[in-house]
Order: structure tokens, then C-alpha cells, then sequence
């Protein structure tokens, strides 16, 4: 994230799980960002994927969650 002085500044976001599943960071993403507009993250873990849903139906995450129990 650019500062004042166009310099970067990196965090280290942990996120506990129990297995398979859809887990919300938004919260803990937001309060870092606060107000940028810019955010690059990078994910280390390869079974690992980010999904972005702006807005989204509840029943999207639903839907999302049924569907990754087919596999």
C-alpha cells in the first residue's frame, strides 16, 4: 500500500480453518486497507483460492458451498 511517501507497507493475514470450505476475511481486510482502494494478496498455500463476491446473495455462498461438497 502506497503511503504518503509512495512507499509500501506489507501485513501478514493467518487465517484458522477446519477443512474445506468458504471462510470470510472481509472484515479483517477491510480494517487494513481502510480507505487505499489498492490491495494485493498473495496466497502461499496451493489447495488454497481467493474468492472476491461484492455484494453477493447469501445464496451464492450457499450454492458455492454445495457445490464444492460434490468433490
Amino acid at each position: 500500500m502506497p503511503d504518503h511517501d509512495g512507499a509500501s507497507r506489507a501485513t501478514r493475514f493467518e487465517v484458522s480453518t477446519r477443512g474445506p470450505g468458504l471462510y470470510e476475511v472481509t472484515r479483517e481486510i477491510a480494517d487494513w486497507v481502510s480507505g487505499t482502494g489498492l490491495l494485493t494478496l498473495f496466497v502461499r498455500h496451493t489447495s488454497c483460492s481467493l474468492l472476491i463476491q461484492e455484494n453477493a446473495d447469501p445464496d451464492v455462498r450457499r450454492d458455492l458451498l454445495a457445490w464444492l461438497g460434490r468433490f
